[in-house]
């Protein structure tokens, strides 16, 4: 009985190994197929987070430069995209992603600090045009100010200034 057992054990691993040499042979099956398909899809598009990087930063950049938005174009944007996402798939750099586990909060604080540094400059900016300017003590600098003493001479002299002549007396 052990031989029949042994003989019967051989023949399956047998049979099991020409089944799988079949399959190889036949190529991916239906649900094999389906599986890579599904792994691919979970996969994240490099080049599309790339482009929508850039999309971000050339939004934010605009206001302080105004010609970013005609040199990166949404086709100039994703012909770059695609060449970067390419070089960086054959060589296995950022596989993770652009910003790896942390991109959610990364882009949190690249969406939002701007917004907040914004917020910031515009209410203070608010309150500050709603607040009347005090002035604290001292003249009005409104109001002319009346000159006083002699009126000024256009006379231009050199040396040292010559005594005005005495009362009475004629000068020489």
């Amino acid at each position: 009985m052990r031989d029949e057992t042994q003989e019967a054990a051989e023949q399956s691993s047998e049979q099991a190994a020409d089944f799988a040499a079949l399959q190889a042979a036949a190529g991916p099956g239906p649900d094999e197929v389906a599986a890579e398909e599904q792994q691919e899809q979970g996969r994240h598009d490099l080049g599309a987070e790339i482009e929508g990087l850039l999309q971000m930063a050339v939004g934010m950049l605009a206001p302080m430069f105004p010609s970013l938005p005609g040199i990166y174009t949404p086709e100039a944007t994703q012909a770059a995209s695609a060449a970067v996402a390419g070089v960086c798939n054959k060589h296995g750099w950022m596989q993770g992603g652009m910003m790896g586990r942390y991109g959610e909060e990364i882009a949190c604080a690249l969406i939002v600090g701007p917004m907040a540094f914004a917020t910031y400059k515009g209410v203070k900016g608010d309150i500050a045009a709603r607040q009347p300017v005090e002035r604290i003590g001292g003249p009005d600098l409104s109001a002319p100010v009346p000159v006083s003493g002699p009126a000024p001479s256009k006379v231009v002299t050199f040396g040292a200034p010559v005594p005005a002549p005495a009362s009475g007396a004629v000068a020489a």
